[in-house]
């Protein structure tokens, strides 16, 4: 800061001064105690890759310091020991003044000089007493494993982690609202509460995502990190637009396409000449374990259910008639219907439901419109029994 005075001072009495600083660098300075002689370093994001900006020693008095070169906009790693660093946002400019515990830093640091970085540690510090919260309910359903009362205990954990999560969802749609300008906001979007538990989900909260990605790319657009979340949304766009092709085609409520492919006897046979019964339309095949492994199941509800009009149309996607026709009678299914143009992969149906993997599958009404998807095991017995049950 006393650099900044002088220059100020020497402006004011119309010296020119030609400055030896570079607008392109950024400092991170301060304490890190119990640090004296080891290493501390900053990497920063550059082209989609934590690059190494700057490394030093901590000094005897704990003391470090810091500085590399931006172009834009970007985020930066300083690390400590292995796994163990904080994430900072840093400009051009940036003068950033940081005081912490060297082997605990993600969790004892203070933070000056980057207003950017401030608001990212104001979400984290809502979000860390939000999972404190769960952390500690986690440890009431151990300790409770054994209560005569723990169905009531579960029932109440379960009510209590939900509205921990809505609050924690609510706060961080509002900060993305309030800061969509600040590479922070980008930061929130990929928080998990838990791991493997999002804050947010690109599919439900997809427009807070769209928000982010307007903003950023209208104040930033040559930022690194900017342009690598433009071009993921623009792949999530893309599959986006996809997914409602399909759910036109094939969403509940609709008549998918009609398949009309060989029987293991050779004849042609549709599946809109089903009609009039709630029919199963399963996508299979005799190499797919998954599809083998839920035969019975399907072998079963046929049973229960075929005379009250239940019915199942199997499309295989194998590529020798030998596999399909011993998978069928290895399993038993020779009682309803079988169809294929043993194309594997290139097959006809997959284009055609958009098929990503096996098993598939759609159950239709008795007007040939869906009314479910993926049924397995039980799923499909409580469906079946909700449709024809007594």
């Amino acid at each position: 800061m006393k650099m900044f005075s002088r220059v100020w001072i020497l402006a004011l009495t119309g010296v020119m001064l030609v400055s030896c600083s570079n607008k392109k660098e950024f400092r991170i300075e301060g304490t890190l105690h119990n640090g004296a002689g080891k290493k501390v370093e900053v990497r920063t994001l550059f082209m989609n890759k934590w690059a190494p900006a700057d490394s030093a020693e901590v000094d005897k008095n704990d003391h470090f310091v810091l500085s590399s070169e931006v172009e834009q906009p970007t985020f930066a790693l300083l690390q400590t020991l292995q796994n163990h660093f904080i994430t900072l946002i840093v400009k051009p400019g940036d003068r950033i003044t940081v005081n912490a515990d060297y082997e605990n830093i993600e969790n004892q640091h203070s933070i000056e000089g980057s207003e950017d970085t401030q608001f990212f540690e104001d979400f984290l510090s809502h979000l860390r007493e939000n999972a404190k919260k769960l952390n500690e309910l986690k440890r009431i359903y151990r300790d409770s494993a054994k209560s005569p009362r723990f169905n009531d205990i579960l029932a109440n954990l379960n009510s209590r982690s939900a509205e921990i999560l809505k609050d924690q969802q609510t706060y961080a749609k509002k900060f993305v609202e309030e800061h969509l300008n600040s590479l922070a906001s980008m930061l929130v979007l990929y928080q998990q509460i838990s791991p493997g538990r999002y804050i947010l989900d690109p599919v439900q909260d997809f427009k807070y995502y769209v928000m982010v990605d307007s903003a950023l790319n209208a104040e930033y657009p040559k930022a690194d990190p900017v342009i690598a979340f433009h071009a993921q949304m623009t792949g999530l766009r893309e599959r986006r637009r996809e997914q409602d092709d399909i759910n036109r085609m094939l969403g509940i409520g609709k008549i998918p396409p009609d398949i009309a492919l060989p029987t293991p006897d050779g004849d042609t046979l549709q599946l809109s000449s089903l009609r009039g019964k709630v029919v199963l339309l399963d996508f299979w095949a005799s190499w797919c374990g998954p599809c083998r492994r839920e035969n019975p199941n399907l072998v079963k509800e046929y049973n229960r259910f075929h005379r009250k009009g239940f019915d199942i149309f199997q499309v295989s996607l194998d590529r020798t008639k030998e596999a399909w026709l011993n998978g069928i009678k290895q399993d038993h299914l020779e009682q309803w219907h079988h169809v294929s143009d043993l194309g594997y992969w290139q097959s006809s149906v997959v284009k055609l439901y958009h098929i990503q993997g096996i098993p598939t599958n759609y159950l239709l009404d008795k007007n040939g419109k869906i009314i479910a998807k993926n049924l397995r095991g039980q799923a499909l017995a409580q469906k079946l029994e909700e449709i024809l049950g007594n």
